[in-house]
């Protein structure tokens, strides 16, 4: 039986000293049933994770998206050392930023120019500046998650802290409806400078949509932007762009390109990436941090080889059907949806009975940790992952489910859950 004093402990002097006790909400605790599961990692090889006190776990959230290679990889690890041996920030450019630009603007598809930041934020915020500048418009129109800055930030629920007037300038549409976007282009006639989306949300783009769209974008005089911070390396080297054969006016991206360490690009036509030669201000001091330029250009050099994208499409679509059939055979489908596309799919839940969707969410990851399974409910796969950790994901799966139908039986999770319920930052607005 796996025990957590360690990391229970740690916890405690966290919460004293830093809010949520994690630098990113996703990594927080209130993620996971508080008091039975791991807070604290302390190694990770491969596809597999060791907390603080010494239980290993297959990782199935891969950083929340950065680790495409595999963790701690002998490949990237040598080309980070060799390059710390030279030094990681100077006082003028290295000349690995050249190298990494040009392989970027050889494989993204619009990418003609490219600038290097740190987080996707940092890389949408770029986007948006630059479409703005160009434009002389300032209206913004988002679907998707785009990071902390105000702009983006600011049309969602948590907005404290952002000026009104800030987020008056952004606002929703929803993904795969065209007559949505196309009405609030049209509401917003002539002030919308950017249009902005996550490209691969869910089960993907219906067949047309991100053409259509980029037609209205333009109709509009408007620039669209992809942000690929989640999607980009991880369904295909050249992300979104490159799978559906659509091709933006920029393009943000991060996570996946480093294989875990800290950078980020937006990339785009030559005409609006030149602006920041003209005055568009998009400058951070370690925007060309040498130490995460080698590990991107050891990651990509990885993701290039043949059948890399073929493997983890594979076992992506193993573990999509595998769920699927499980969630028929213990009668679920009414509260575990299965959705996203191989890469990057896994579970949502609602709430039935007395029992909300966290209710569902808590037994789930209460019985897939027991099970040493690291797992939010979308899972991301690494180039580490086999068919022996898929397999090993689904036994804990359809543990999870006859526990789930159980409590749904009897209405209730007294005797099921252990431990405190999984408690989110973002949480959806449903039962």
């Amino acid at each position: 039986m796996k025990t957590y004093t360690k990391s229970n402990e740690l916890l405690e002097r966290e919460l004293k000293v830093s809010p949520l006790a994690a630098q990113t909400f996703s990594k927080s605790y209130r993620y996971f049933c508080k008091g039975i599961s791991p807070a604290y990692i302390d190694h990770a090889k491969g596809c597999r994770v060791y907390d603080v006190d010494g239980n290993e776990f297959i990782d199935f959230i891969c950083a929340l998206g950065p680790i495409t290679v595999g963790y701690n990889d002998d490949r990237i690890n040598t080309a980070v050392k060799e390059q710390l041996d030279k030094g990681a920030s100077f006082s003028l450019q290295s000349p690995i930023e050249v190298e990494l630009a040009e392989k970027i603007c050889r494989i993204i598809p619009c990418a003609e120019m490219v600038r290097f930041v740190k987080n996707g934020g940092d890389a949408t915020t770029a986007a948006i500046r630059l479409a703005r500048a160009y434009t002389g418009k300032e209206m913004v129109l988002m679907s998707g998650y785009h990071g902390m800055h105000d702009w983006s930030i600011g049309a969602s629920n948590n907005n404290k802290g952002v000026p009104q007037a800030v987020c008056n300038l952004t606002k929703n549409f929803i993904y795969n409806d065209l007559t949505d976007i196309e009405e609030k282009l049209n509401t917003y006639k002539d002030k919308v400078a950017a249009v902005i989306l996550e490209p691969i949300q869910a089960d993907g783009p219906k067949e047309g949509y991100l053409q259509t769209l980029k037609d209205l974008v333009h109709k509009h005089n408007a620039i669209l932007i992809f942000d690929e911070v989640v999607s980009g390396f991880r369904y295909a080297l050249g992300g979104a762009s490159e799978l559906y054969k659509v091709t933006p006016d920029l393009a943000a991206f991060g996570k996946g390109m480093g294989n875990g360490y800290a950078i980020s690009a937006v990339a785009g036509k030559k005409e609006l990436m030149r602006q920041i030669e003209t005055g568009v201000f998009i400058s951070t001091t370690f925007g060309g941090d040498a130490l995460s330029m080698a590990a991107a250009l050891a990651t990509i050099k990885v993701l290039e080889q043949p059948g890399f994208y073929d493997s983890i499409w594979k076992l992506g679509n193993k573990m999509h059907t595998g769920l699927k059939q499980l969630a028929t055979k213990y009668g679920l489908e009414k509260v575990i949806t299965v959705s996203g596309l191989a890469p990057h799919c896994g579970l949502s839940f609602d709430g039935t009975g007395s029992l909300s969707y966290l209710d569902i969410h808590s037994v789930y990851s209460q019985v897939m940790i027991e099970n040493g399974i690291l797992v939010f409910a979308i899972c991301n796969l690494n180039g580490a992952h086999t068919e022996k950790e898929i397999d090993l994901y689904l036994d804990a799966t359809e543990k999870a489910f006859a526990l789930i139908k159980k409590a749904i039986e009897q209405d209730s999770l007294t005797g099921i859950l252990k431990g405190g319920k999984v408690d989110p930052v973002f949480k959806r607005n449903i039962r």
